[in-house]
């Protein structure tokens, strides 16, 4: 049977009880959320909730005031002051200090990219910019990491097989000196520069979102949820597909994580994370036809 879960006035969704039970022991759930099933005549704190088993509370729960059923399978409107004040904490990378680097990084993973509707609702918006420009650093030298590895193996197989064909020295030379230039392109260059970029990337989709009357909370906040989507990027590591799928779904969690955020429709948010990209394309490619135009252009006039 199905619970709803409702944390400050907004819905989380539906879960099973494993799924609640899951949650609330790793974090994206507190006893304090309000759930919901059918056959009940209100809404109830998760600590009350039959067949759960609570964490260390960290929330108090507030008193809730009888409310009617409506309908057998859509839940009771919920009264203002039945409504639980939640602290933001999370996401995992929030609590390094205490959860250890490499667990913290690994169950941000998990929250941002299996539950981001819940993990962006509590995730901390205010706090500073160290703590997500640390993640997002993180996450793009885990990536170079193994861009160069996958590198040298690809330019150790290419030297095997020139060996085999018996290549010149002097091509395998240069193909092993271009390899090392790649090397040094990414861990000097490519590094600084996407996380940099990041910057700017979270200050265009502020604005854009700005635009559409999407924003509730300052710069910071989309900073963060840009940040923390970086999570997708970890799929980027799987060879061929994986930096597909790494893009689709980092740009999928920034826009939940900025309607989350933000408290604005999807449609909103999705106009302030693509936005930018179709307009970034559309001049790409003006320019392509551009240059292309002025070649065919001067070749005809070579031939006339």
């Amino acid at each position: 049977m199905k619970i709803w879960i409702n944390r400050a006035g907004q819905n989380l969704g539906t879960f099973t009880l494993e799924e609640v039970q899951r949650g609330l022991d790793q974090g994206q759930f507190v006893p304090g959320d309000l759930g919901w099933q059918e056959g009940m005549e209100t809404w109830k704190p998760l600590a009350e909730f039959p067949g759960l088993r609570m964490p260390q509370p960290r929330f108090e729960t507030s008193s809730l005031a009888p409310v009617h059923q409506t309908s057998p399978d859509v839940p009771p409107p919920l009264a203002e002051k039945t409504l639980t004040t939640i602290d933001e904490d999370g996401p995992a990378w929030e609590r390094r200090q205490q959860l250890g680097l490499f667990k913290a990084l690994t169950q941000t993973w998990k929250e941002i990219l299996f539950n981001p509707t819940v993990s962006f609702a509590r995730m901390k918006t205010s706090g500073g910019f160290t703590t997500p420009f640390l993640f997002n650093l993180t996450m793009v030298i885990i990536w170079a990491f193994f861009t160069v590895i996958y590198r040298l193996l690809l330019t150790g197989m290419f030297a095997a097989a020139g060996s085999m064909r018996n290549d010149s020295s002097y091509m395998l030379g240069i193909s092993a000196g271009t390899s090392a230039f790649a090397v040094i392109v990414i861990l000097v260059v490519a590094i600084p520069t996407i996380v940099a970029l990041n910057f700017l990337s979270a200050g265009i989709t502020h604005l854009c979102l700005a635009l559409f009357k999407g924003t509730s909370k300052n710069y910071e906040a989309t900073y963060r949820v840009i940040c923390y989507s970086y999570s997708a990027w970890i799929f980027a590591l799987v060879p061929c597909a994986g930096g597909l799928v790494a893009g689709i779904w980092g740009l999928v969690s920034s826009i939940i994580g900025l309607s989350k955020v933000h408290k604005t429709e999807t449609w909103r948010a999705a106009v302030g994370v693509l936005l930018p990209i179709f307009v970034c394309t559309g001049l790409v490619v003006a320019l392509y036809v551009a240059i292309l135009a002025a070649i065919f252009s001067s070749l005809h006039n070579a031939n006339t």
